[in-house]
């Protein structure tokens, strides 16, 4: 299959080769910073904290991600990630998939996943300017209709940088002043002690929770998430200059990172010293909010505006950007227009970028839960995770392979819902299930629909033509990634190395949790302790991983 060579403007989805620094940090301002803390709150007014690894075991599909595949997206000859499809599959197979997957994850997925902002950012509005959620999304489209018009790649990831510089300032300063006039920590520590809630980090072994989180941290990062880093963290990691900067971008932010991550998952803890009544009634996401409605008065209440607007910013048109190269360099330029100017592809760019915040709008108006999203996009991704994963290093996943993962994990998840509601036999057998596995319905419903559809992709497996040898010579010679291929390959895994490195980074990334317990429980020097050996772990990892790295291929 023939790349075509991107004629839309070198700044707009792609740039040249940027320092460690500049992506890293991008990765990092694009993470869940605003959609995390409300659903903490939520989880947290559930009484069961522990749910939040629903969420957070994307983290471990994150570093296994970076360690074993943003080295590998570094080597691409594409200019953008989509275009994968193109280099590494052939036939009728690869043009479908590549057709598909534009459309699809760009005016479905994309904008889904950007509804979420959306949400979180119209609710801050919502409380504090005292106006409808319909008003707040309006006044949010019209903040995007005028951002698209600068939204271009090279821009964005330096943007990136500066709007961190600047929320990190104003993170301190608004932590300060929940903790001066709502309470302390230990004010949070006597309503925790003083509840008969479980507000643990992690779940009491033998429990329904316990199972789920099982789930969540043995099978749904690898089986529901696609964690070789097609999106927006792939676009960034294929403008890296060489191995050592993927080692960099991956490890130093995380330095960074604990602090952040720390203060922004405390906020949520405030909600505890309200009154009751100040949140009775209240959508337990959008109480999140009142903590700042509480603590706030006057002319500061539009600092905290600024504060949810700079990671609604970041992220949005992180997003919309991404998206929109599937759109317009990848459907467009393909398929409807192939002989466009390059003035042309510019401003379908621009009108793509519109379009999936329109979209973006539209689903963030008919929803009113970011967990439920999340939910629906964890289930349609259930089972596709694998084939994305073994599409680097195994010869035998050829398009319609990953093709049809992705068709019926999109269809199963409704047909499943169907199959529940109308069939007595299936909700009997899956009320067996849960029983047998001591699981509630969600966790339960991922498991099902991981085999359900690694079943359908290992038949079409077996069906199905092999992959243009010529293609598969092609890509291996280029990216060198090791494995199970049909032509001779000189390239590594290194996977025992790579594992070992992924399990430090992992255990780190877990680490900070029990650092965010443990100051909860005000237990400072242990905290220190622990963090102290969170910075060491980071810099062995990195000294690996670059060594690694520098010897790949």
């Amino acid at each position: 299959m023939l790349i075509k060579r991107s004629k839309v403007h070198k700044d707009l989805f792609h740039s040249g080769k940027e320092s460690w620094w500049i992506i890293g940090f991008s990765i990092l301002m694009a993470s869940n910073i605003l959609i995390e803390p409300q659903l903490i709150t939520s989880f947290l007014m559930n009484g069961d904290l522990s749910g939040m690894w629903l969420v957070w075991a994307s983290g471990i599909g994150a570093v296994f991600g970076m360690v074993f595949f943003g080295h590998l997206w570094q080597r691409l000859p594409v200019k953008t990630e989509n275009e994968l499809l193109l280099f590494r599959f052939s036939g009728k197979g690869a043009r479908w998939l590549h057709i598909f997957r534009s459309l699809y994850v760009g005016g479905i997925v994309s904008p889904l996943i950007l509804s979420m902002v959306f949400m979180a950012f119209a609710r801050v509005l919502q409380q504090i300017l005292e106006i409808s959620m319909l008003n707040s999304l309006v006044l949010i489209l019209l903040y995007l209709l005028l951002g698209t018009l600068f939204n271009s790649f090279r821009n964005r990831i330096r943007v990136d940088f500066l709007l961190l510089v600047l929320f990190s300032g104003l993170l301190v300063f608004i932590f300060i002043k929940l903790h001066h006039n709502l309470g302390s920590l230990e004010d949070i520590k006597e309503a925790i002690t003083a509840s008969n809630l479980n507000y643990s980090i992690f779940p009491d072994f033998g429990s329904k929770a316990f199972s789920a989180f099982l789930v969540f941290i043995f099978v749904q990062w690898w089986a529901a998430e696609v964690i070789d880093m097609p999106g927006s963290t792939g676009q960034k990691l294929m403008s890296a200059r060489n191995p050592q900067t993927i080692a960099k971008s991956i490890v130093f932010p995380q330095l960074f990172f604990v602090a952040f991550f720390i203060l922004i998952n405390l906020m949520p803890f405030f909600i505890l010293l309200l009154d009751p009544e100040s949140i009775h009634g209240l959508d337990k996401e959008t109480a999140f909010l009142t903590i700042f409605t509480s603590a706030f008065k006057g002319g500061d209440i539009y600092l905290v505006i600024l504060f949810f607007l700079i990671p609604f910013t970041a992220l949005t048109f992180n997003i919309q950007n991404w998206s929109g190269a599937l759109l317009t360099q990848n459907f467009y330029n393909y398929y409807v227009r192939p002989q466009a100017s390059d003035i042309e592809l510019n401003i379908t760019g621009k009108l793509a970028m519109l379009l999936i915040g329109f979209l973006a709008f539209v689903f963030a108006y008919y929803n009113d839960s970011i967990l439920e999203i999340i939910k629906y996009l964890l289930t349609i991704t259930a089972g596709v995770g694998p084939v994305f994963i073994l599409r680097w290093y195994w010869h035998r996943i050829n398009a319609w392979v990953q093709l049809s993962a992705m068709v019926t994990s999109l269809i199963f998840p409704t047909l499943y819902d169907i199959f529940y509601a109308n069939f007595d036999w299936f909700a009997s057998l899956i009320n067996h299930l849960m029983i047998a596995l001591n699981l509630d319905f969600f966790p339960a419903k991922i498991i099902v629909l991981t085999v359900a559809v690694s079943l359908v992709w290992l038949l079409v497996m077996q069906v199905s033509p092999p992959t243009d040898t010529k293609i598969v010579r092609k890509f291996i010679n280029t990216i060198k990634p090791g494995g199970i291929w049909n032509v001779s390959n000189n390239g590594k895994i290194q996977f025992w190395k790579r594992l070992f490195v992924a399990i430090l980074l992992t255990l780190n990334y877990v680490l900070i949790f029990v650092v965010l317990w443990k100051i909860v429980n005000m237990k400072f020097w242990v905290s220190a302790m622990l963090l102290v050996g969170y910075v060491v772990v980071a810099i062995v990892a990195y000294q690996l991983l670059k060594k690694i790295n520098l010897k790949h291929g």
